[in-house]
């Protein structure tokens, strides 16, 4: 698999391994524009989901998780890619 998450040959290669089955109800492929809008928006909603749970918005920020940012990671063939966007400091508080 591609070294660089981000990348477009590497979303194509987890869509390959992430939707394999048949009738699984899996998203079309997306364009590499698409990939790349959906990769920045998903950047995005971590960003979101980070600032409610520092507010402390627990419920508001699972809602939100399961709601926008579950979807995302789903079109993006990513099965939890929460720890490829945090930043050091945020993943330390979280140990």
């Amino acid at each position: 698999m591609s070294d660089d998450f981000s990348t477009y040959q590497a979303y194509l290669e987890r869509y390959k391994t992430f939707w394999s089955e048949e009738g699984d109800h899996r998203p079309p492929i997306l364009t590499e524009e698409s990939f790349y809008n959906n990769f920045r928006l998903l950047r995005e909603s971590y960003d979101t989901y980070r600032s409610m749970i520092n507010q402390g918005m627990e419920a508001e920020a699972a809602a939100y998780y399961g709601n926008v940012i579950n979807l995302l990671e789903n079109e993006l063939a990513i099965a939890d890619g929460f720890d490829n966007f945090l930043d050091e400091d945020f993943q330390n508080r979280l140990q």
